[in-house]
């Protein structure tokens, strides 16, 4: 009886060791089951947890290890595919924005070397304002000196007039005079004609007087010849008085020509002065505006150099924008790449 109950014991034993083997071991062998499935992918795989022992808090566990982790694989993916599309729409901004960028910097190229070319075209219109002032002053200072070179013309012209008219009034009394020595030279002339015809009518007498009168006959014959020289002497002065008396009316109507030629001349130098000094006004109103026109000139170009600085700044700083979106552009493809890559992770995957 004894070995019989040590019989039925170990037997008891070891029947409850194998109902507990297995209450132990086929829970554990479904976690490694759904651990080996979850491990190879596939999150598809319902996990049942009933129980309270341990095995079964360990296929819980892995239920929601397994809920999570599919939870986790789908926000994975959905932000994958979120990151791969913002990826290519950033590339593609940056693209246009590159190419926006290489085209704003062509432009700001060509307007700065326009600005360059009217800065060198405003300098040289500074330049040539500035050589025209200078032209300008050099232009009033030689129309002053010519200004007072016609004063002076003017004045000796006028003193000239006074004197040519000064001289015609002493020709015209020189004229008078001769014609008053004419006057006397006739008066002379009938003297010396009476005087003849008296000394004839005395020889006259004389010859009929006889030898007392021969003396008074050589008087007589003396005070005829004298008075004959006297006639010879009163024609060559009235011939050179005539001579006199032309040139002299010559020269008052030369004199009276000059005079007028000289008042001619004076009027003309007068309006030559008025001339030059209208010149020497309108050359200083140039001048002036001439240094307007090159400091406005300078203004300008001072300006279009700030300008050009500017443009250049702006094209600095757009090729550093540009060299920005080219890295962008390069990270944008770098994250869509990234984004295939973890896709292709996802895709390993079965929720």
């Amino acid at each position: 009886w004894v070995i019989t109950m040590m019989v039925l014991a170990a037997l008891a034993t070891i029947i409850l060791a194998i109902l507990l083997t297995r209450s132990i071991v086929a829970p554990l062998a479904e976690a490694v089951r759904v651990a080996e499935v979850v491990a190879s992918g596939d999150l598809t795989q319902a996990i049942d947890a009933d129980g309270t022992d341990e095995p079964a808090r360990l296929l819980a566990a892995l239920k929601n290890m397994q809920s999570n982790l599919r939870g986790t694989i789908q926000s994975i993916a959905d932000s994958s595919n979120q990151l791969a599309s913002a990826s290519e729409e950033l590339h593609a901004v940056t693209e246009d924005s590159t190419r926006g960028l290489h085209q704003q910097n062509t432009e700001i190229e060509q307007a700065a070397t326009a600005v360059n070319e009217m800065t060198a075209a405003v300098e040289e219109v500074a330049r040539n304002a500035v050589s025209t002032s200078e032209a300008s002053r050099a232009s009033t200072v030689t129309a002053q000196q010519g200004r007072e070179q016609v004063r002076q013309t003017v004045e000796s012209i006028g003193q000239l007039a006074t004197d040519v008219t000064s001289t015609a009034g002493e020709v015209e009394q020189l004229a008078q005079r001769v014609h008053e020595i004419s006057k006397v030279l006739d008066v002379i002339r009938s003297i010396a004609e009476q005087t003849n015809l008296l000394a004839l009518n005395a020889a006259i007498e004389a010859a009929r007087a006889g030898d007392a009168g021969r003396g008074f006959a050589v008087v007589a014959d003396e005070v005829r010849a004298l008075a004959h020289r006297t006639q010879q002497s009163t024609q060559e002065i009235e011939q050179m008085i005539g001579g006199i008396q032309s040139g002299t009316e010559r020269a008052v109507t030369a004199m009276q020509g000059s005079n007028g030629r000289t008042r001619s001349t004076l009027e003309v130098a007068q309006a030559a002065g008025v001339a030059l000094e209208q010149i020497t006004q309108a050359i200083s109103s140039i001048n002036e505006r001439n240094l307007v026109i090159a400091s406005a000139c300078e203004e300008q170009a001072q300006v279009a150099r700030e300008v050009d600085r500017n443009l250049v700044n702006i094209r600095d700083l757009s090729l550093q924008t540009s060299a920005g979106a080219n890295q962008t552009s390069a990270a944008s493809q770098e994250l869509s790449r990234l984004a295939v890559d973890l896709n292709g992770l996802v895709a390993r995957f079965k929720v």
